[in-house]
């Protein structure tokens, strides 16, 4: 049967591989169960604490894991497949999702449980994630990644509305396990069309069993002895630490700085998503590699003086159409830096390149998030957030 694609554009080509099409299907529907839990873990912790300080620790503790076991989990997936890695590290993050949607269900879940549990899913996130991102070049054509990882950040952007709302409907009308419940199918849904994905891929290259560790710093020798990755990576590590912390102070913008409340928060969440979203579309439909490099660097410097002349705005009209426009900038870069990599990793090494990626993009904004918070304790969130973007801005011409 075939698939007629071709108005479709970039998407259309990365959906004409079968293979893709069962992953997207599969993708579609983790985004949403992210943000469910991502909503449901959070009203969940308020409930039992109402302490905005254990609202940080709980998100730190399920980030952090990411960035700490990635690296690993690079490893694994190089040396068994990726298929299979992607599959069992689904199969076991669903599986604590499930026992944490239970416990809250049946009203027995404490603090010391949901933090143990936080920890379990970042952990089984870091093994997960990179492996799922390394099989996308297997399942489509070389020019069609970047069309495939659009498309893949696009649906993230659309989850980020329909996400929430999803949630709150679940959250209201079955309790917050029920949230929580919803990413725990959607993990065994992931894993499941993944599973279906009967593809083989090509005969890997015969060669001598290292060990574990060496084949780690084997993956960090490769990234920095190839000049294209040393820039992509410099890059990446430049927006998760400095530009893309901004989504977790909007709500010091949306209070201090506008002198609003949720209704503020959530026009600048929206401002910022559908940015972000326009941009993935763009990505998504362009979908060839050719000028990525220039769309990368355009984004990268424009994006940054976007994210400073928003910190300088006292006015909200103005506030949502600057992180709107930053937020669309930013997101070119990354997707485009993203898509980079993935092209210029050779395959023996890709599942160590991705979780070094995955790493940057994860535990990047949540150790900025920290540097950048205490930095707007003494200079004020205004000063801290323009400080970050102008020092990204001057990273990024150095780097030109």
């Amino acid at each position: 049967m075939t698939f007629n694609t071709a108005m479709l554009g970039g998407i259309g080509r990365a959906l004409s591989s079968k293979h893709y099409r069962l992953y997207a299907c599969g993708h579609v529907a983790n985004v949403h169960g992210w943000w469910g839990n991502r909503l449901g873990i959070g009203w969940l912790t308020w409930e039992l604490t109402g302490s905005a300080g254990l609202l940080g620790v709980v998100a730190f503790a399920g980030m952090i894991p990411v960035s700490l076991v990635a690296p690993f989990a690079g490893v694994l997936a190089d040396r068994y497949g990726h298929r299979a890695m992607s599959i069992v590290a689904g199969l076991a993050s669903g599986t604590v999702t499930l026992a944490l949607a239970l416990l809250t269900l049946n009203e027995t879940i404490t603090v010391p449980l949901l933090l143990i549990l936080s920890i379990l899913q970042g952990i089984g996130f870091g093994m997960e994630f990179p492996a799922r991102q390394a099989l996308i070049p297997q399942l489509c054509s070389r020019e069609n990644i970047p069309a495939a990882l659009a498309f893949n950040s696009t649906t993230f952007q659309v989850a980020t509305f329909l996400g929430p709302i999803i949630a709150g409907y679940l959250i209201t009308a079955y309790g917050t396990g029920a949230s929580i419940l919803m990413f725990a199918v959607t993990n065994y849904w992931m894993a499941f069309m993944i599973f279906l994905i009967r593809f083989r891929p090509s005969a890997r290259e015969e060669r001598t069993r290292t060990r574990f560790f060496d084949e780690i710093a084997a993956g960090f020798r490769y990234i920095a002895v190839t000049p294209a990755l040393r820039l992509l990576f410099a890059m990446n590590l430049t927006m998760g630490v400095l530009l893309r912390p901004y989504t977790e102070l909007l709500a010091g913008f949306a209070d201090i700085v506008f002198g609003g409340g949720p209704a503020e928060l959530s026009a600048l969440t929206a401002a910022s998503g559908f940015g972000a979203l326009v941009s993935g579309l763009f990505l998504a439909f362009r979908g060839r590699t050719r000028g990525l490099v220039a769309i990368m660097l355009f984004g990268s410097v424009s994006g940054s003086v976007g994210l400073a002349l928003f910190a300088a705005q006292t006015n909200l009209t103005l506030g949502i159409i600057t992180i709107g426009i930053a937020s669309m900038l930013l997101l070119a870069c990354h997707v485009g830096a993203y898509s980079l990599i993935q092209n210029a990793t050779d395959q023996t090494m890709r599942g160590r390149v991705i979780s070094c990626s995955v790493a940057i993009t994860i535990g990047g904004p949540a150790l900025g998030a920290l540097f950048i918070g205490w930095l707007a304790e003494f200079a004020g969130l205004q000063w801290a957030v323009g400080v970050s973007a102008v020092s990204a801005l001057i990273i990024f011409l150095v780097l030109l």
